[in-house]
């Protein structure tokens, strides 16, 4: 069941087009990253749909729900959204349990029903007993998890998340982004992800949505994305990506540096060639494959990248091991390509 639908949404600040004609839809229960470079439209796309910017044209729904147009727009209150903006955005004057209870509506709910539900939001976070502490006296994850109980506590049809974790280190950064992704799938909450972190997009998704300059470019499942782009641009957004030049034959071959096929034919396209670097093999003796020099080892615990020179590559060709690299500055060796030929025209 579709939970959100976004029909050639378009949105202007002031004289400015941020979003330009952007569609997509999320089915129930569905987590989507949002991944883009700043400033491409993505806090923009949030608020748009939480309803604190009206769009310019096109639709907005919840289900079958149109929740905004143009010329009508269901207010931010009435649609039933939990945002969590970055760096949670707290009410310094409020405690814990004031800011997790902020959102409930006394109109609907009895003081005794707010007070039990704020215990069953501080129960999920793991932070019972912190309901009187002020958000000074919290850490930058215990804010974060905050942030995201008062999004929680009203139920919401859909959770909107805006870079939450930017402000972490990077050790607490992964380890409470996989508790909310967690939570959120426990609860089967549909929720949109704001980030410019590749790696955070694909652990974190159901769904990546590739943003650039106010547009939808891509918009798949982590593995598409990744082993499928559409451009070489695009595949540089999601990983490392060695682009190399390269020739269609008339055959309908490829040739690139780390091919064996010949030489090409008059009349072949030119274009690129996308690798990623664990998808080349790396020898110390099997001579079937390219010859090269190793000069640089970057060495990050569990994985190791290799930079070779080889003579068909003007720059070094990068090459990702597991583990310790067992190889030496300075030595001789083979490269193989194992993996997809991902070729693009030129232009």
């Amino acid at each position: 069941m579709t939970s959100l639908s976004i029909s050639h949404l378009s949105v202007n600040l002031g004289e400015r087009e941020i979003i330009s004609d952007l569609s997509f839809d999320l089915r129930q229960g569905e987590i989507a990253s949002l991944l883009g470079p700043s400033g491409c439209g993505k806090t923009t796309l949030l608020r748009a749909i939480a309803g604190l910017i009206p769009p310019t044209s096109g639709a907005i729904r919840f289900g079958t729900q149109l929740v905004g147009v143009s010329s009508v727009v269901l207010p931010p209150n009435k649609r039933g959204t939990g945002y969590v903006p970055q760096q949670g955005a707290l009410f310094p004057h409020l405690n814990v349990g004031k800011n997790i209870a902020f959102g409930l509506d006394r109109e609907i709910y009895s003081k005794a029903q707010i007070s039990e539900i704020t215990e069953e939001m501080l129960s999920l976070i793991g932070m019972s007993g912190f309901e009187k502490r002020l958000p000074s006296q919290l850490s930058g994850g215990q804010q974060t998890r905050v942030a995201l109980a008062r999004a929680l506590a009203i139920k919401p049809r859909l959770v909107l998340l805006d870079e939450p974790f930017s402000a972490l280190d990077a050790a607490l950064r992964d380890e409470l982004r996989s508790e909310v992704v967690g939570l959120l799938r426990k609860l089967g909450s549909t929720a949109i992800l704001v980030t410019h972190d590749r790696e955070e997009a694909l652990v974190s998704s159901d769904r990546v949505i590739l943003m650039r300059s106010g547009r939808v470019v891509q918009n798949g499942t982590p593995e598409e994305v990744y082993e499928t782009p559409i451009s070489p641009e695009i595949a540089a957004s999601t990983g490392d990506v060695l682009i190399l030049a390269a020739q269609k034959l008339a055959t309908g071959e490829t040739r690139y540096p780390l091919s064996l096929l010949g030489a090409a034919v008059k009349g072949s396209d030119t274009g690129y060639v996308v690798i990623r670097p664990e998808e080349i093999q790396v020898s110390k003796s099997d001579r079937e494959g390219i010859a090269g020099s190793l000069v640089h080892i970057d060495y990050y615990g569990h994985d190791a990248m290799l930079s070779v020179n080889i003579a068909d590559s003007i720059t070094p060709i990068k090459v990702r091991v597991i583990g310790p690299a067992q190889f030496e500055l300075g030595q001789k060796v083979y490269l193989k390509h194992l993996g997809p030929i991902r070729y693009f025209a030129r232009g």
